[in-house]
C-alpha cells in the first residue's frame, strides 16, 4: 500500500462573536466560583444558560453552585442535564453523585459514581464518596474496598484515611482504626472528622479520658459539631462526669432524629427553673423503653417541688406506670395531650435535678406489679420447688450496638441445668428462638402471655433472680428491686460507666462485663459458677 501524504489541516472555524462573548462570560463566571464569590457565578452561569440552555460547563458548574449553596434537589438537576449533554465527563458523574448522596438517594448516587469510574477508574473523589455511600448504608465491608482503592491511588488522601477509619470502627476493629486514623492527622492535624472517628474508637476500646481530649480537639476547631458535642457527653457519663456528660447529652436535640419531639414542643421546656409550685408539667418517653423505666424515678422528685406532673410513655409501658409514684395521669405516646404549663424529656430530668454520682435517686425499688397479675403468673409457674432464675437474651435489633449487647439463645442456653427452674422473659423471639425453645422443656417461655411490661413485670415477682443483657428486661427487675445480673459487652452503654460490678442507678443489679471484646464464654462461665453456689 502507498503511503499517502497527509492532507494540509483545515483551518479553525472563525469564532462568532457570541461565542466568544459566552467563552469570556464563562471564564469570568469560573474566576468568580474560584474565589467565593458563588452568587456571581450562579448569576453568570444563568446568562449564558439562557444564551445556550445546553451548554455543558455552565450547567455543570451552575449544579456544583447549587451543592454549595445547599439546594442538592436543583444540583441533581442542573448536573443530570449536563451529563445527557456530555457523558464522558467524570468529574460531572462524581458531582452528581455528591447531590444524589445529599438527597440519600444512595442506589442512584452509586449509580453516578460507577459512571465515574467507567470513565476514569482511578477518579479519587468517585472511589471515595463512592466508598462514603456504602458506608451510609451500613455496607461498611463494601466501604473499605473503595477507600482502598482511593488510597492506592493516593496514599496520603487524608479524606479516604478518615472515613476508612470511620468503617473499621463500625466492624469493631478500632485499634486498626487507630492507625489510618492517626496517619489522617499527620497529614492534617485540623481534620475534624478524623479527631471525632478518632474519639470513637478511643471511647470503643475503653480509653475515655483520650477520647474526650480528641473530641474536645476537634470542638476547639468547630464548636457547633453537634456529633462530637453529644459523643463527648456520653464519653463522660460513661467516665462517670455526671455534672458536665449531662450538660453536653443536651446536644442531642440538635440531631436530625430528634427535630420532630423539637417541634412539637417548642418552648417552655423546664430544666431545673422556673418555680414548679402549683403547674403543670408533662414528662415524656423519647427512647428506648429502658431509658423510660430508668429515668421515671425522677417524677416523684418533680411532684415533690409541688408539680402536677402529667407522663407520655410508649403504650408498652403505661400500664405498668400508671400507678408511678408522683404521676397524676400517664398517658401513651400518640394519645392527646391536656394544656400544661412545662415540658422536659424524661432524659434530661437528671440534668435538671443536677444529678451527680453521689446524688442520683437510687431507691431499693420504684416500681412494683400488680398483685392480681402477680397472684395470676404464679397461678401459671405452679409450686416453686428450686430457685426461679428468669433469662433475656436480646435487645431490640435496631439499637446500633445490638450485635454486641445480645446473646445467641443457643450460646445462652449453657446456662440452663437442673439445679433451678429457668423461665425465659424474653418476649420478641426470633425464629431460630422459637425452634430452639419448642424443641426442649428447661426453659419455659411465655412470650405470647407478655402482653405488656405489667405482664412482665408480674413474671419477674415470681423469680428468685433475673439474667439478663442489656435490654429494657433489666431495668424493669432492677426498678422493681429484683436481684438482677446484667451481662454486659467490652464497651458497655454509658448508663453503666467503666471497670464496676454496682450500679449507682440500681442497689439490686450485679454488673458482668465481658473482659475483652465479643467474649461472651467468660461471662457465662462466671454466671454458671455464681448460679451452682444459690
Amino acid at each position: 500500500m502507498k503511503n499517502r501524504s497527509p492532507k494540509p489541516a483545515r483551518p479553525a472555524p472563525a469564532l462568532s462573536p457570541a461565542t466568544i462573548a459566552i467563552s469570556v462570560k464563562l471564564q469570568r463566571a469560573i474566576a468568580a466560583h474560584q474565589q467565593g464569590d458563588l452568587q456571581q457565578a450562579g448569576l453568570l452561569y444563568l446568562e449564558i444558560l439562557e444564551v445556550e440552555p445546553n451548554n455543558f460547563d455552565a450547567l455543570h458548574l451552575l449544579g456544583v453552585y447549587a451543592l454549595q449553596s445547599g439546594d442538592a434537589q436543583a444540583a441533581c438537576d442542573l448536573i443530570g442535564r449536563a451529563v445527557e449533554v456530555d457523558p464522558n465527563e467524570a468529574l460531572a458523574f462524581s458531582n452528581l453523585g455528591v447531590a444524589r448522596q445529599r438527597m440519600r438517594r444512595f442506589d442512584d448516587a452509586l449509580r453516578a459514581y460507577q459512571s465515574a469510574l467507567r470513565i476514569n477508574p482511578e477518579h479519587q473523589a468517585a472511589l471515595s464518596n463512592c466508598g462514603s455511600t456504602l458506608q451510609e448504608m451500613q455496607r461498611h465491608g463494601e466501604a473499605i474496598a473503595f477507600f482502598e482503592r482511593a488510597l492506592r491511588v493516593k496514599p496520603d488522601y487524608a479524606e479516604a484515611l478518615s472515613n476508612l477509619g470511620n468503617s473499621l470502627i463500625a466492624l469493631k476493629r478500632p485499634e486498626e482504626a487507630l492507625i489510618v486514623l492517626d496517619r489522617a492527622l499527620e497529614l492534617n492535624q485540623a481534620y475534624v472528622a478524623a479527631l471525632f472517628n478518632r474519639a470513637n474508637a478511643l471511647q470503643y476500646l475503653n480509653r475515655p479520658d483520650e477520647a474526650i481530649l480528641s473530641y474536645r480537639r476537634a470542638l476547639l476547631i468547630d464548636p457547633g459539631h453537634v456529633d462530637a458535642n453529644f459523643n463527648d457527653g456520653v464519653c463522660r457519663l460513661l467516665n462517670g462526669d455526671f455534672e458536665n456528660g449531662f450538660r453536653q447529652y443536651e446536644w442531642r436535640w440538635r440531631k436530625e432524629a430528634y427535630l420532630p419531639l423539637k417541634q412539637e414542643f417548642g418552648a417552655h421546656l423546664w430544666l431545673g427553673a422556673p418555680d414548679l409550685q402549683g403547674k403543670t408539667i408533662l414528662v415524656y418517653s423519647e427512647q428506648g423503653l429502658g431509658d423510660t423505666i430508668q429515668f421515671c424515678r425522677y417524677v416523684k422528685l418533680l411532684a415533690g417541688l409541688g408539680a402536677k406532673v402529667i407522663v407520655r410513655v410508649q403504650p408498652a409501658l403505661k400500664s405498668l406506670l400508671s400507678g408511678l409514684p408522683g404521676a397524676q395521669q400517664v398517658l401513651g405516646t400518640g394519645e392527646a395531650l391536656p394544656a400544661f404549663d412545662f415540658h422536659c424529656p424524661l432524659m434530661s430530668l437528671p440534668l435538671a435535678f443536677q444529678t451527680r454520682l453521689d446524688t442520683v435517686p437510687a431507691e431499693p425499688s420504684y416500681l412494683a406489679a400488680d398483685p392480681a397479675r402477680v397472684a395470676a403468673w404464679q397461678a401459671k409457674l405452679g409450686p416453686k420447688t428450686l430457685p426461679r432464675i428468669g433469662l433475656a437474651w436480646a435487645g431490640s435489633a435496631g439499637h446500633d450496638n445490638d450485635a454486641a449487647r445480645s446473646i445467641p439463645l443457643l450460646t445462652l442456653m449453657r446456662l440452663v441445668g437442673e439445679n433451678a427452674q429457668y423461665v425465659s422473659i424474653q418476649k420478641d423471639l426470633g425464629a431460630l428462638d422459637r425452634l430452639l425453645l419448642a424443641r426442649q422443656s428447661a426453659l419455659l417461655h411465655f412470650a405470647e402471655a407478655q402482653t405488656d411490661f405489667a405482664e412482665t413485670a408480674a413474671l419477674i415477682a415470681n423469680l428468685d433472680l433475673v439474667v439478663t443483657v442489656d435490654t429494657s428486661v433489666a431495668h424493669l427487675a432492677a426498678a422493681m428491686g429484683k436481684p438482677v445480673w446484667i451481662l454486659l459487652p467490652w464497651a458497655p452503654d454509658w448508663r453503666w460507666m467503666l471497670e464496676r460490678a454496682d450500679s449507682p442507678w440500681y442497689p439490686s443489679a450485679t454488673l458482668v462485663r465481658q473482659p475483652k471484646a465479643g467474649d461472651w464464654d467468660s461471662v457465662l462461665a462466671r454466671v454458671a459458677a455464681q448460679i451452682a453456689q444459690l
